[in-house]
């Protein structure tokens, strides 16, 4: 009883998950999933439902005989659901189903003392729903023995969970996800069709036919898809380590709707030629449209995908999703392309366990459906071969329990007497051959069976061969050179290609390094020296914190210099796309704090010496600081919108294929690794254009006071040296930065030459003289108040004019008014 609460409370939790989810899908991982249905998806004249909306259409196939009943419970897709292909599917396996009931209740000797029942369940191809109807079958229906059933992976996965804590074998006849192979999470679990991973054996064993040692993977993000290529390239490095063949995998890609083309794009750089593809029918169309557009088809180039798409499926299905391909480029796109399926229905010429052939079988189903299995890839007999593999592992079973006094009757769900390991135990011993071939189990509860291999020959699909897995080999219908008439595509070209990345060059970005650390610690020692002596009168008189904002700002101009020489030889993608950001950030604050502090300073100049009406005007530190803040929060402005609007990605630009130096035949494709955004021409623009203006600007007023000349003013002079000097090197910097940007170290050698060149000597003109006086002694005239200038550029000699006298006396007048200004710190004349 404590099992069943367990149980009845696990499923209850299990149906209230499911349920929240109640959509239709089709087969395996969505609508989109593979078409076991003849015409199209959205054909639903094809085959009338009306005669199975009442399953006495079935009365002929039961028995009214007095035998114990032995209840199995079947779980198709049947009247609830939407999608036409998958009630399609589920009536056939439905019917299949109790076709192979019927036989095993006529056999003589199979269960010849009970009569077997199915109790069909409609899953309305829903999670929910199935968890449903199973809860109800415990709950209220007879005791059922084992299940057959579901269809779709993601119905069966869920039911397995549940049918394990029930003690009830489980055998699926449609799910082929190679993750319901694991045992510890499926228990119980058998199929009769094999799993998709199955596909790497034949996969292999063509590679080995066709001597191809260089193979590419691409597969979609699905789970479906994603698991079977890990076990192709687990069996494959396995098959590598065990024989002659040394295989390698040049590329492994993986995509979705958004990135094919980009994931496309690297196996082409990649020069994948043998393509090992994992993906839908409806993801199928878009992957050889992109693949035609980069040059990926044709005959140098193979792909081998799943084989069990419909009939012309890049002409008929999903025409919206061509991509801009027309029918003749889809057409030309897949040509040749091998196929991987299941050969649903045995090629074997004799009966089966159920004394049938397999064309009386095809017959049948054709007769009812219409619908020639030979031709199309169905579940059906796998529905089949699973009552019929389970008929015979309780008939097995029955022959132990009865040398124990039990029979198949004492089953509970409690399995007091531990019949459901005796059950499993005889089904991974059944081997029989069935509709669909050879059936026998592996450990993991899989069928190895038979996979057909085609080929697309001039449009059409034709079987070159079938691989039987429980004897690993392939019987081929065609020769090689029928299935290559133009001889076995190479694996790769016989030129040798590879990718490079351009780098910096390594020493250039030492040297720079090395340049950069040298400036820091100079400006470092700068710093230190302004503040040590920042009570000397002739620091004071140079506004020792506009300086020091200088200093600053030529300090992250060199570590941006440094940050400029990472690229992808020294990080990652994800870590460079962090240095582009930095290097975008440092370089214009550095920038703002070094020339806009300067531009202030001969602002103030420009200012008091531009005063018409001689006024004294006191323009004091703070106000220049406040210029410079000003010029950061437009930086700050810009560079904060670009960042969260349009932030930068690494991108991958190809330049240009050149000949390996010695190697004619080794052609190196370049490539380079850019931080780029969609809008970045516009952030850019922005910072250019308001940079320029500055610039422009500083340049002006600059030139307007060239010819001050006053001692107080200590290094204005130098001031408008260094201004000049960032406006010409800019104006040189940018645009030869645009001419080499196709090359890396030459751009390095330009900006990051310019930036160490113009900070260096900034540095210089504005500190060394201030160093030199300082050490040697200066006089005090040389802060005092003589001058002699003309703002308009004309040098006075002799006798000042007035209003020069009234512009020096506002600067300066005397020693006793020198020492209050400097005791007050508000002088007018301090830069």
């Amino acid at each position: 009883m404590a099992t069943i609460f367990v149980f009845m409370n696990s499923l209850m939790l299990a149906v209230a998950l499911a349920s929240s989810s109640l959509k239709s899908y089709a087969y395996e991982e969505g609508n989109n999933a593979p078409s076991y249905y003849p015409g199209s998806s959205n054909d639903t004249s094809y085959f009338d439902f009306s005669s199975f909306l009442d399953f006495s259409v079935y009365d002929e196939l039961v028995n009214s005989d007095e035998k114990p009943v032995i209840n199995l419970a079947g779980f198709y897709p049947l009247k609830g659901t939407e999608s036409y292909p998958m009630k399609f599917l589920g009536h056939q396996s439905h019917f299949s189903s109790l076709l192979a009931l019927q036989h095993v209740n006529d056999h003589p000797t199979v269960l010849k003392n009970y009569h077997l029942n199915l109790i069909s369940c409609d899953t309305e191809n829903r999670v929910g729903v199935a968890l449903m109807q199973l809860f109800e079958t415990y709950s209220s229906g007879p005791q059922i023995s084992a299940v057959i059933g579901g269809l779709r992976a993601e119905i069966t996965e869920a039911m397995s969970k549940v049918t394990a804590i029930m003690n009830l074998v489980q055998i699926s006849y449609g799910s082929h996800s190679p993750q319901l192979s694991d045992r510890t999470a499926h228990p119980t679990l058998y199929r009769t069709i094999p799993s998709s991973s199955e596909f790497s054996r034949p996969r292999i064993k063509l590679l080995q036919a066709w001597n191809w040692t260089k193979v590419s993977t691409l597969h979609s993000n699905q789970d479906v898809s994603s698991s079977a290529m890990r076990d192709f390239t687990t069996q494959l490095q396995v098959y590598s380590e065990n024989s002659t063949n040394d295989f390698e995998v040049i590329a492994a890609e993986s995509f979705d709707h958004n990135n094919a083309n980009d994931r496309l794009a690297l196996l082409k750089r990649k020069d994948a030629r043998i393509i090992i593809g994992n993906f839908y029918e409806y993801e199928a169309v878009m992957v050889f449209c992109q693949a035609y557009k980069q040059g990926l088809t044709g005959p140098n180039h193979v792909w081998m995908i799943y084989g069990y798409y419909q009939v012309d499926w890049w002409n008929k299905t999903y025409t919206d999703l061509h991509y801009g391909c027309t029918t003749e480029e889809m057409a030309q796109a897949v040509e040749g392309y091998i196929g991987i399926s299941w050969d649903v229905l045995s090629d074997i010429d004799k009966p089966t366990i159920s004394n049938y052939t397999p064309e009386w079988y095809r017959q049948k189903m054709l007769r009812k459906f219409g619908e020639d299995l030979a031709e199309t890839v169905v579940p059906a007999p796998y529905a089949y071969d699973a009552v019929w593999a389970t008929a015979l592992a309780f008939n097995a079973t029955e022959a132990v329990l009865a040398e124990k006094g039990l029979s198949l009757l004492n089953f509970t769900y409690d399995d007091e007497f531990n019949i459901t390991g005796l059950i499993q135990e005889k089904l991974e011993s059944v081997d029989f051959l069935g509709v669909s071939g050879p059936i026998k189990f592996t450990d993991n509860g899989d069928s190895l069976g038979i996979l057909k291999i085609s080929q697309l020959k001039n449009g059409v699909q034709r079987e070159i061969a079938r691989y039987y897995g429980y004897n690993d080999s392939i019987v081929w219908d065609y020769t090689v050179e029928e299935i290559w008439e133009n001889g076995i595509p190479a694996d790769s070209d016989q030129t040798i290609r590879y990718t490079e990345a351009m780098h910096i060059s390594k020493k250039l970005f030492i040297l720079y390094a090395v340049m950069s650390s040298f400036g820091i610690m100079t400006a470092i020692g700068f710093l230190l020296f302004n503040i040590i002596y920042r009570n000397e009168r002739l620091i004071k008189m140079s506004s020792p914190n506009m300086n020091n904002v200088i200093i600053f700002g030529c300090i992250l101009c060199y570590i941006t210099t440094v940050v400029y020489g990472l690229d992808s030889l020294h990080l990652s993608d994800s870590n460079l796309r962090i240095m582009c950001q930095v290097q975008k950030w440092g370089f214009a604050f550095g920038f703002t704090l070094s020339f806009g502090a300067m531009f202030s300073k001969t602002w103030r100049v420009y200012s008091i010496f531009t005063n018409k009406k001689l006024q004294k005007r006191v323009i004091k530190d703070p106000r220049l600081l406040a210029m410079v803040g000003v010029l950061l929060l437009i930086d700050l402005g810009i560079l904060l919108t670009w960042q969260l609007t349009d932030p930068l990605e690494i991108t991958i630009k190809s330049l240009k294929n050149q000949t390996k130096e010695g190697k004619p035949l080794t052609i190196v494709n370049i490539e380079q690794h850019l931080c780029q955004s969609t809008y970045q021409q516009y952030f850019t623009g922005a910072l250019y254009i308001y940079k320029g203006l500055l610039l422009i600007f500083g340049a002006f007023i600059t030139w307007q006071t060239r010819n001050v000349n006053i001692p107080a003013l200590n290094d204005s002079k130098y001031i408008g040296l260094s201004i000049y000097n960032v406006v010409i090197f800019s104006s040189l910097g940018v645009p030869l930065s645009f001419l080499l940007q196709d090359d890396a170290s030459h751009t390095y050698v330009i900006i990051g030459g310019f930036i160490i060149f113009c900070t260096t000597l900034t540095l210089s003109l504005l500190f060394f003289p201030k160093v030199y006086s300082i050490i040697n002694g200066y006089a005090p005239e040389q802060v005092g108040s003589r001058a002699m200038s003309n703002v308009n550029g004309r040098q006075g000699y002799g006798r000042r004019t007035e209003d020069s006298n009234r512009r020096v006396s506002l600067l300066a007048k005397d020693a006793s008014m020198a020492m209050k200004i400097e005791n007050e710190k508000t002088s007018e004349v301090q830069i």
